[in-house]
């Protein structure tokens, strides 16, 4: 693992960002009109995930490196539609893949909110953990930047998380993401 001032600074982040992070999620849970530069297109968000992680069957927590990605379409009547894929290798090398999809208002706790030229998704991940995901466009809403931050709820040592991958129990320690990219396309990434 990293050197203590680093796990220090992390902590500090996850008890700063979780509790606005499920604040924004529990506030949010009818669409927000989306600026009609957006409607009949997709935003797909990509980044890297550094994980230290114990599983159901190991214990010993283990540095874990995944591919993550959220692919949104907004309909022409501004509804976001959005699919999470995860990708990881196994000790192997054999790369692994799954998705979870969520249409807003349909029971789902992942939510979209739209502000000017900026989009945030917000979604609990585990027991005691969230994520967020916030997207500006440019003016012309053809492009766009992205950040992302996952973190745990103040105290919480883990997050036991359920694999979208394997369906399996994992107690996530920290999450680092890195390296995000963000591109809108015009019409329906899902291919409807």
């Amino acid at each position: 693992m990293g050197s203590s001032a680093s796990r220090w600074s992390l902590r500090a982040l996850f008890n700063f960002s979780v509790p606005s992070i499920f604040a924004l999620a529990m506030t949010s849970s009818g669409a927000i009109a989306a600026p009609s530069q957006l409607l009949g297109k997709s935003v797909i968000v990509s980044w890297s995930e550094n994980r230290i992680q114990t599983t159901d069957r190991d214990a010993q927590p283990t540095s874990v490196s995944a591919q993550a990605q959220l692919s949104v379409y907004i309909s022409d009547k501004g509804r976001p539609f959005s699919r999470v894929t995860m990708s990881v290798a196994n000790r192997r090398g054999n790369t692994r893949t799954g998705n979870r999809d969520a249409v807003q208002g349909e029971g789902s706790a992942r939510s979209f909110n739209f502000s000017g030229n900026t989009m945030t998704a917000s979604m609990p991940r585990g027991n005691a953990g969230a994520m967020q995901i916030s997207v500006t466009f440019d003016s012309g809403f053809q492009g766009c930047s992205a950040r992302v931050i996952a973190g745990k709820s103040g105290g919480a040592q883990s997050t036991r998380v359920t694999s979208i991958i394997t369906g399996r129990q994992y107690d996530f320690y920290s999450v680092k993401t890195s390296g995000e990219s963000c591109r809108v396309q015009a019409g329906n990434v899902f291919g409807n």
